[in-house]
């Protein structure tokens, strides 16, 4: 699924962010990436769903050598990547439904696939009574659960979440995991960032951890390449 081999990243000519980061997911995992804020793991995430290029070393996406291939074939990567971010990124003017209807209409999608899917989707998320609301209306557990969908309305093969749990409280970010869970049974690969190792090690998943830009090992990680 992704195979990160010896990344370096670094800005202009200041000290470098990544240092010779290798890690590998394989299809269908459940992962957790953990680390302090200023570890790295936005810019590592980033590189990963193709919004940065690392400074050096090798990005394997979905068996494809991303350093070769060409824009175009970039996008056509980045369609198979959901990503939630920490701020949700929700349209304020849109309601729940067009919100999460966004990446379809983007991708031209018939809007009778839309009225049949997006509501189907929301139902599964627990926001059936929810689609006609503004998300400034909406409690921040249930504006993450309208970003998750968002991200996962177009079936991808791996959905990436950048800290979705820290802008809720403990209830709400048990609850968004097991959600994440849910999906992860349906087939993606996922990977969640979280500055809050305890948290990542209540669950029985495969970890590896940031610490001023290198990866180190967390106990029970399997995830080396």
């Amino acid at each position: 699924m992704v195979r990160l081999e010896n990344i370096g990243k670094r800005y202009g000519s200041d000290a470098e962010i990544l240092h010779d980061v290798s890690l590998k997911l394989d299809d269908g995992g459940f992962y957790f990436l953990t680390g302090v804020s200023g570890a790295g793991k936005t810019t590592l995430l980033k590189i990963i769903y193709l919004a940065e290029p690392p400074s050096r070393g090798i990005v394997t996406l979905f068996d494809t050598d991303t350093s070769i291939v060409d824009r175009a074939a970039h996008t056509a990567l980045r369609r198979g990547i959901g990503m939630v971010f920490q701020d949700f990124r929700l349209v304020d003017h849109l309601s729940v439904r067009d919100n999460v209807a966004l990446p379809l209409r983007i991708a031209g999608a018939p809007e009778r696939e839309i009225r049949e899917n997006v509501p189907e989707l929301l139902g599964w998320m627990g926001l059936e009574g929810k689609l006609d609301f503004r998300p400034a209306t909406l409690s921040g557990g249930e504006q993450q659960r309208v970003a998750i969908a968002r991200a996962i309305v177009r079936r991808p093969d791996l959905l990436i979440a950048d800290e979705p749990t820290g802008n809720v409280d403990d209830e709400i970010a048990m609850l968004l995991v097991r959600v994440f869970e849910r999906i992860n049974r349906l087939g993606p690969t996922v990977l969640i960032a979280t500055h809050d190792v305890a948290f990542a090690h209540q669950f029985a998943h495969e970890r590896f951890h940031l610490e001023r830009g290198i990866l180190t090992a967390d106990p029970g990680a399997e995830g080396f390449a």
